[in-house]
């Protein structure tokens, strides 16, 4: 059997230090220590220019050069992203671009030569899918995407992980995680080899290829312990990274991948609500949150020749990441700092564009007002718990920093 494990490295923009060191400790080193003790384990690695801009300024700078040094290996692969991780398929083809030239700019001046002229591959952030977006991650010069498999037709267990996917009318090629052997990383149900492999067995369909995508940080911040696993995990079986194993199929299968994310459920996908954690169409914040998102990005368009310019631009690039919708989703995931906080950086960028008449101002504020009201109102009433629950109900019990998500 070969395996192709997929790690996702991320931090939002404005991390505090304390919770990046404690990452870096619980998760990042390990993972690395882990890879740099078994040189034959391999894996494919995005890590958002986000982080990478972190590391750099909180002196984090040596994970930088070993994760380079086992790239030059070829242990790791690198592939291509979104420096701030917003959600690319709800935002102008410009805003998309920018953010993938940030990404690829940042990465290369510390990665260097294992990087250029950039990856083979690219991740989009939270897996979040559509055909427009592929076109343009195809124009930019990459090769491949990694999907969630409920992308494939709207359910899960229906990929055949015995070959690759090509997307159709394009030269882009695909490859699907099994999501229920990626997910069980996440879950307070993994505490065992023994475990893993019960559900791998269950699953039945990774006896030849094995590909699971999850977030880096699920090894040991989220979920003390799996590290561990996956450790025991990569002496047992062979590992390539994805365009090693892209190579190694014998079969493909030109396909139209579903607009989804990597959490999208069935029930979700055959209503069209593709992104349901960051742009629920029954979701109020969210629509808010969009309303103010995409007023913001009109706006910074039209003043290219504002003496503030360029330090609007960045907080703009900055106030893109997708925490701040992911937080508004109550389903379970709920924050209402991390909405408020979104929803100011946002008018910042407004603020600091130098003689801009206060009507525009004014109506980014009072849409950030709506935001922040509305979210008060969920938060104080009993709203925010019914959605959670019903959200939780159908779930395993999952783990985020270390604590049961309740």
């Amino acid at each position: 059997m070969y395996w192709s494990p997929f790690l996702h490295f991320y931090q939002p923009p404005w991390q505090k230090k304390e919770i990046l060191e404690r990452v870096v400790k619980e998760s990042y080193l390990p993972i690395l220590e882990i890879l740099e003790k078994n040189k034959k384990a391999k894996i494919t690695l995005n890590i958002s220019a986000s982080l990478t801009e972190l590391l750099v300024e909180y002196n984090f700078q040596e994970i930088l050069a070993r994760i380079k040094k086992l790239a030059e290996n070829r242990q790791i692969e690198l592939t291509g992203s979104a420096k701030y991780h917003p959600i690319l398929p709800v935002l102008p083809k410009s805003e998309v671009i920018r953010q993938i030239k940030l990404n690829e700019n940042l990465n290369q001046k510390y990665f260097k030569k294992v990087w250029r002229p950039r990856p083979k591959g690219f991740f989009l952030p939270e897996l979040v899918y559509d055909k427009k977006t592929a076109r343009i991650i195809e124009s930019l010069g990459y090769q491949w995407l990694i999907l969630d498999e409920i992308a494939y037709t709207g359910k899960i267990g229906k990929v055949n992980f015995e070959k690759r996917y090509l997307i159709k009318d394009l030269k882009l090629k695909v490859i699907f995680r099994n999501r229920g052997l990626s997910d069980i990383f996440y879950t307070g149900w993994l505490d065992s080899e023994e475990k893993f492999w019960r559900a791998f067995k269950n699953d039945n369909r990774s006896n030849n290829f094995l590909i699971t995508a999850f977030d880096g940080e699920n090894l040991g911040h989220h979920k003390p312990g799996t590290e561990r696993i996956f450790e025991i995990l990569l002496k047992k079986i062979k590992t390539l990274t994805i365009s090693e194993l892209l190579k190694i199929y014998q079969k493909q299968e030109t396909i139209e991948p579903l607009t989804s994310s990597w959490s999208s459920r069935e029930r979700e996908m055959k209503e069209a609500i593709t992104y349901p954690l960051w742009f629920h169409p029954q979701n109020k914040i969210h629509q808010l949150q969009w309303a103010l998102t995409k007023f913001i990005v009109k706006i910074i368009g039209k003043n290219r020749k504002n003496a503030n310019y360029k330090k609007a631009r960045i907080l703009l690039d900055k106030a893109l990441n997708s925490c701040q919708y992911w937080w508004a989703s109550a389903t379970p995931w709920w924050s209402i700092e991390i909405i408020t906080e979104g929803a100011e950086k946002l008018v910042e960028v407004l603020k600091t564009l130098k003689n801009l008449d206060q009507k525009t101002i004014q109506f980014g504020k009072r849409l950030k007002e709506k935001i922040i009201s509305v979210a008060q109102i969920w938060q104080n009433s009993s709203y925010v718990e019914k959605l959670k629950n019903a959200y939780l109900k159908d779930e395993p019990i999952r783990y985020f920093g270390g604590k049961i998500i309740k």
